[in-house]
Order: structure tokens, then sequence, then C-alpha cells
């Protein structure tokens, strides 16, 4: 089983190009639904999800478009300022390969607006999940929300549908709050953009690496220095 979850895990990838034919509610309820089996803190549960299908994601795209062209971004929850290494090298392989696979230089400035606008038009998927969670809960249940995305996009790639989740949504809330039942309360994390990929498209081909395990984890089997280790009580 641990094989087939790897190889899910492996072959998936985020798709910035969508064909227009929405999902099936029960394909959507086939995402979403297992997903609610992930652990949270306490059990709290607390992603908050709106879910739109067309018409209403092409009208909130057209919004979010608006917005962006007119505005600089200003998400609830802030974004980075700055990545220190070796995140800040790893985001820039990242950027890299996405305009490669576009065929975008770094000199061509209107492309390259025109990629980033294309976040905007949610790649023309015909579904957007807006995801948010309750401000009063504080951090740590960013956390549990991470670890229900994770099961979304398993389930998803295990369906065969085609995911891309979207920092770049939450950059421009007001046209969310406008258009979905987002609580005062609730703050916007991301968006999830899914739907069928256009395979042709170039921006699909893109592909990103990932660091060995031993760049991430550390395994201690013993203390060289005494001192170093933790009191027990």
């Amino acid at each position: 089983m641990i094989e087939d979850l790897e190889r899910a895990w492996r072959e998936r990838s985020s798709k910035r190009a969508f064909r227009p034919e929405p999902l099936t509610r029960d394909q959507l309820l086939g995402v979403f639904g297992p997903a609610q089996h992930a652990p949270s803190w306490c059990n709290v549960q607390p992603w908050r999800v709106c879910v739109t299908s067309p018409p209403a994601t092409a009208k909130l795209a057209d919004a979010l478009q608006t917005a962006a062209r007119s505005g600089l971004p200003h998400a609830e929850l802030p974004f980075p300022l700055d990545y220190p290494s070796p995140y800040k090298e790893q985001r820039q392989a990242c950027g890299v390969a996405l305009y490669q696979a576009m065929g975008i230089t770094k000199e061509d400035k209107a492309k390259r607006y025109d990629a980033w606008l294309r976040n905007y038009a949610l790649f023309d998927a015909p579904h957007l999940a807006v995801v948010a969670c309750d401000r009063r809960l504080g951090p740590y249940v960013y956390v549990d929300v991470g670890v229900w995305l994770g099961y979304v996009l398993t389930a998803a790639a295990a369906l065969g549908i085609a995911t891309c989740p979207m920092a770049s949504v939450a950059a421009y809330p007001e046209p969310l709050r406008a258009a979905l039942p987002i609580a005062d309360a609730d703050i916007i994390l991301f968006g999830i953009v899914l739907g069928h990929a256009d395979d042709a498209a170039a921006a699909n081909a893109c592909r990103t690496t990932r660091q060995p395990v031993e760049a991430n984890i550390t395994f201690i089997d013993t203390f060289v220095d005494e001192t170093a280790r933790p009191e027990t009580l």
C-alpha cells in the first residue's frame, strides 16, 4: 500500500491549465469526503471550505482578475517578505521550472505578467475551493489545515482529478468575501482549483524537484555530548 501512495505522491503535480468540463457532485464528494478523516489537534477539524462550480467559478475569476489588475496583493494571512536560504533557492528553482516549461524568458515582462494574471483566471478550472479557518484558534490550526490539504490532494490524485493549491487566490480577499459565505471570524488561507487537466498546455509539463529525506529529517540514536541530553523529570 505504501508503494501505491508513494507513486501517487511522486506522480502528482500542480496543474495550471484546465479543460472546461466540470466535475460531478459525486466526484467532488469523492475528493473532499475522504479528507474529512484528516487528523487535527483535539479533533477540532478547523477547515472551512467553499467550493464553486460553473457558472459561479467564472464569475469569481472575473472579479479576482479585476482586483489583481487594480491593486496590490493584501492577503489576510500575510505572505513571507523574505525567504532565507535554502528556501529562497528552492522557490527560485520552482519559478524557473515553470517559466521554462511555458517558454517565457526572464526578460519578457509582458508574458510574465500575463502568466501571473492566469492565477486569477483560476487557470480556467471549473471549480475553486476557498479554504479558511477560524482566526480565533490561532496559528496551530494552520497545521491541521495543511494536513487536511494533503489528504485532499491525495484523494484527487487517486481519482485522476487535477488540482493546484494556490496561495495567490487569498491575496485579494474582498471578491471572495463578497461572493462566498465566509464567516467574519474566519481567515482566508488559500484556494484549490480542481478539474480535468489540459494536457496540451505547456505549463502542465512543469515538474519540480524534491530534496532527499536527509535534507529535512534528522535521525538521532545517541547523544555524543552528555550535556546535550534532555533532562527527564
